[in-house]
């Protein structure tokens, strides 16, 4: 890798540094990012169901096309539901997100006793508990918006360490300082 295929560590730093300051204000306040999300969410629905519906019209047989205006239709629907009741959107996206980290924390501590003998086996093990954690702590909007918030600020923070290493790998001749 040479030097000019390195991305420009200033600009990973601002948006490192932009995305930390967001992860931080949405985590100050989950609900209304929760209440966003679930909007985007029905907007993508909706979106998606009339895109299905007008497909339909171009299915080949008449089979195909009541199949698929009926899931466009469908789809478009729901997308309206969750739009004019966020409750039931982010009741249901929570649950989603309650399954995921059951099943990730599952999986974590599954292989955390898998790579017992293996040096930092022990951060996966915690990591599943903090999965499973989650499930408890997290419920409604209010899960939603910790977790965009998180992940934003955590993502942030990734970019902002990774800036710092492109700098030194800017500053020495020597680029195997970045292991990809």
């Amino acid at each position: 890798m040479t030097k000019r295929a390195l991305p420009a560590s200033n600009t990973l730093m601002l948006i490192g540094i932009a995305l930390s300051v967001f992860g931080v204000l949405l985590l100050l306040s989950p609900a209304a990012v929760g209440g966003a999300v679930v909007k985007l969410v029905a907007l993508v629905l909706v979106v998606t169901g009339v895109v299905q519906l007008l497909q339909s019209l171009r299915s080949g047989t008449p089979t195909h096309r009541a199949v698929s205006a009926i899931l466009g239709a469908i789809v478009a629907a729901v997308g309206v539901l969750v739009w004019f009741n966020p409750e039931l959107g982010s009741g249901f996206l929570t649950a989603l997100l309650m399954i995921f980290f059951v099943v990730n924390g599952l999986w974590k501590l599954f292989n955390a006793m898998r790579f017992r003998g293996i040096r930092g086996w022990s951060w996966l093990l915690f990591s599943g508990l903090l999965s499973l954690l989650f499930v408890y702590l997290l419920s409604g909007a209010w899960a939603i918006g910790v977790l965009v918030g998180l992940d934003l600020l955590l993502t942030g923070i990734a970019l902002i360490l990774l800036s710092r290493a492109l700098r030194r790998a800017h500053s020495s001749d020597y680029l195997g300082t970045i292991q990809l």
